[in-house]
């Protein structure tokens, strides 16, 4: 009986764990998976604007202007998401970026706000050190700016395995129906 048990509240915890892709039959994929995350706030909240900021990383100028236009809305999601995209985008962007992610943060779900912070505080840390390294010339500017940069590729790369072990819980538990 306590086995069987510990076997249901494994099974739980695994459907639990791969949240959003467990109801879709999908994995978010790395990019252009096309879904623009929303403010409801329901299971899928974090993996949808996890994904979509991994998308938002790692895009290409083609798709972040496509994912502008669709994002031209005054509502405080698409506010966020904008400010996804332009976080991304080319230095002269990250300050309505940071507009952005302070005219929405407020108004998103609980859950998602220490997400939406912590973006906007390492968006404010690029801001800062591409600051400095113009105000430098240049000069050490780009040292801290190449550790900055090397401390988000790894951040990516842990954020890539946390959703492909997601993926892989999903696949071993829909093998198993």
């Amino acid at each position: 009986m306590i086995t069987r048990m510990k076997g249901v509240l494994a099974l739980t915890a695994l459907v639990l764990l791969s949240g959003c892709q467990s109801l879709t039959g999908t994995a978010a994929s790395p990019q252009g998976c096309g879904e623009v995350p929303t403010f409801a706030d329901n299971v899928c909240l974090l993996d949808s604007w996890v994904a979509f900021g991994l998308d938002a990383q790692r895009a290409d100028k083609e798709w972040r202007e496509m994912m502008l236009d669709r994002l031209a809305g005054s509502r405080p999601d698409q506010k966020a998401a904008r400010a996804v995209v332009l976080g991304w985008d080319a230095p002269q962007d990250w300050r309505r970026a940071s507009e952005l992610y302070k005219a929405s943060i407020n108004s998103a779900p609980t859950r998602l706000q220490p997400l939406l912070q912590q973006w906007l505080n390492g968006l404010e840390k690029r801001r800062q050190l591409y600051a400095q390294r113009a105000s430098s010339g240049g000069e050490g500017g780009d040292q801290a700016l190449k550790r900055e940069n090397q401390a988000l590729k790894q951040q990516l790369k842990e954020m890539s395995d946390k959703l492909d072990a997601l993926t892989d819980i999903e696949r071993t538990i829909n093998s198993r129906d």
